[in-house]
């Protein structure tokens, strides 16, 4: 009888093994960015040290959490969501690529600025000049804005991240501009500091990939890291709700968003039209960088869902912001219709 309890116990054992790997396996990776100056100056955004209790929300939720100093394709492969916070060194030309893909794939981003000339690391840039980089092809912008706004004296419109927060505040950092029709100000400050948004989001690409940002890094400062920096526990501030706020946009960005492909197609069709009828009133990089992404979007659809051609050909016979896309969508149908694709 003993030896059939331990034959028994043998077998469950590498059962349970499985599950326990399986259960580990199911996480959604979180990867934070510490490989860009995140500890240069006065600041400590790693999880380890000021941003750790930001970590811990997602942690909370389920979420594995590392770190990871590089960002090209494959150092984030497998990751659900990435968080850039306040880079402060520039990404490499195939890492801004790669964190672009991997939202126009469907992926989550979570990318926090500080201020304009916050550059810590004297290398020329700030954060700010960083994530705008290759953030307006994703349908936002950091603004070139410095100021302290606490409590913001915007609006907190009522959306599924600001559950909750009643209180925001700003020490030295700047606002966020939506590119994207889809784009989100979630909270806004006031007037006199440009009324943009002290946080924003916007749901990109033909895969649903959805993006956060806010343009100011002390919110989510909890205190902690190199005892030589100067830190304040912003996070869990008296009187402010920026943990909750936390919470709801890491939850949001967590959240699939359940899209047809004939929806994704209209909302960039959407995106296309505004773009270009704001660069008809005057040259603008950040837009023109958001309309080819877009495009190339709508490129990546039809190739993927080839009946959405004939919606397409209805919207361009109405506006003529649609003729280069309808040409590369005629030229492809040829080329697959000789080649038998």
């Amino acid at each position: 009888m003993h030896k059939m309890s331990s034959l028994k116990s043998l077998l469950v054992l590498p059962f349970l093994l499985v599950v326990s790997l399986s259960a580990a396996a199911e996480k959604p990776l979180v990867l934070f960015d510490d490989g860009h100056a995140q500890t240069a100056g006065n600041a400590d955004w790693v999880i380890t040290g000021a941003f750790s209790d930001f970590a811990d929300v997602f942690k909370t939720l389920g979420c594995e959490v590392r770190a990871s100093k590089h960002l090209t394709a494959e150092d984030i492969k497998g990751a659900r969501i990435l968080v850039l916070p306040e880079p402060n060194s520039p990404y490499t030309v195939e890492e801004e690529n790669a964190i672009v893909q991997f939202v126009e794939q469907g992926g989550g981003l979570y990318a926090i600025s500080d201020h304009m000339n916050s550059d810590r690391n004297g290398d020329g840039i700030d954060s700010v000049g960083v994530l705008n980089r290759f953030l307006p092809k994703l349908g936002l912008q950091i603004d070139q804005r410095f100021f302290s706004e606490a409590p913001t004296a915007g609006k907190i419109n009522p959306t599924p991240l600001t559950e909750g927060v009643k209180s925001v505040g700003i020490w030295g950092g700047s606002t966020v501009k939506c590119l994207s029709k889809e784009g989100v100000a979630h909270i806004t400050v006031s007037a006199k500091n440009g009324g943009g948004a002290f946080i924003a989001t916007n749901v990109v690409g033909s895969k649903g990939g959805k993006v956060v940002a806010m343009a100011d890094s002390s919110s989510y400062d909890d205190g902690t890291g190199d005892p030589h920096d100067k830190l304040y526990n912003g996070f869990s501030k008296p009187g402010f709700n920026h943990d909750i706020l936390a919470r709801n946009s890491a939850a949001w960005l967590l959240e699939k968003i359940s899209a047809t492909p004939q929806e994704r197609l209209s909302r960039l069709m959407d995106d296309v039209s505004a773009a270009n009828e704001g660069l008809a009133k005057g040259s603008n990089n950040d837009l023109l960088m958001h309309l080819e992404s877009c495009e190339g979007s709508i490129d990546r659809l039809v190739s993927e869902n080839p009946d959405l051609a004939e919606e397409i050909r209805a919207r361009a016979s109405n506006d003529k912001a649609f003729s280069g896309i309808m040409k590369a969508v005629n030229s492809r149908g040829a080329f697959e219709k000789v080649h038998g694709n």
